[in-house]
């Protein structure tokens, strides 16, 4: 008779107490052959003894899963809360598809944007509630695959409304990556609507930008380009000129 694999989970503590508590959150990892056992558990009725819900829908969770990932839900589900006495939580400000694929990820260690949405904004959203919620190895992954996105489609036109996200919600750890793409590809993106009216809407962004391209790393690579750009954005450039101007 064949064995069955045993799922295996790994508890990395981040306190020298023994005891599970908000204030010492262990951090789960897990082996390779624990991801499917765990997995088949996501919004399951199956030893569920929580509910998150988010606009209208609910969905079944393990507050063992959750505490594991995640501080805030630690602290919300052990000590004398709302939430800790009703076995509830309510997630408001994120669209339900994003609570979703936050609570996969917590089961599977992966998420995936089956929605429609773009992918460049989704991943942001992902980083957004996992910054909030304080779930790091989310946060690490939502970054990765937000760069990724951006990388590949900085040319698209939803990849203004992905920087206004960034920057709106206050991303940090997300701007390097938007800053970075949109001034190597600067001499494409400035012939574009989208783009130069995200200038003018995202200050910050700009500020950041112009600040990016005229900096040392790319003053050492002698790119007379790009520094043109800069100039021309800071003095006569789209932060000047209205849309039908050019």
């Amino acid at each position: 008779m064949k064995k069955k694999k045993r799922a295996i989970v790994e508890f990395e503590k981040t306190g020298s107490s023994s005891s599970i508590s908000s204030n010492t959150t262990p951090r789960l990892t897990m082996a390779p052959q624990g991801v499917e056992g765990f997995l088949a558990y996501h919004n399951s009725d199956a030893l569920s003894d929580v509910n998150v819900t988010c606009d209208g829908q609910e969905f079944k969770a393990h507050r063992l899963i959750l505490c594991a990932h995640s501080k805030f839900f630690a602290k919300a589900l052990n000590g004398d809360w709302k939430e800790s006495s009703e076995r509830k939580i309510d997630i408001k400000d994120f669209d339900p598809s994003v609570v979703e694929a936050m609570l996969r990820f917590m089961y599977s260690f992966e998420y995936s944007n089956t929605y429609g949405t773009s992918s460049m904004v989704f991943d942001a959203q992902m980083w957004q509630i996992a910054d909030k919620y304080d779930i790091p190895a989310l946060m690490a992954e939502s970054k990765k695959k937000f760069g990724i996105a951006v990388t590949t489609g900085w040319s698209m036109d939803d990849f203004p409304l992905a920087v206004t996200i960034v920057y709106e919600s206050a991303l940090p750890g997300l701007r390097d990556i938007v800053v970075q793409t949109a001034s190597e590809k600067i001499e494409e993106l400035i012939k574009k609507d989208g783009f130069c009216e995200l200038m003018r809407a995202a200050p910050h962004f700009t500020a950041d930008l112009v600040h990016f391209i005229c900096g040392t790393a790319w003053g050492s690579r002698g790119n007379p380009t790009i520094v043109h750009y800069a100039h021309t954005i800071i003095q006569t450039g789209v932060l000047s000129r209205p849309l039908d101007a050019r």
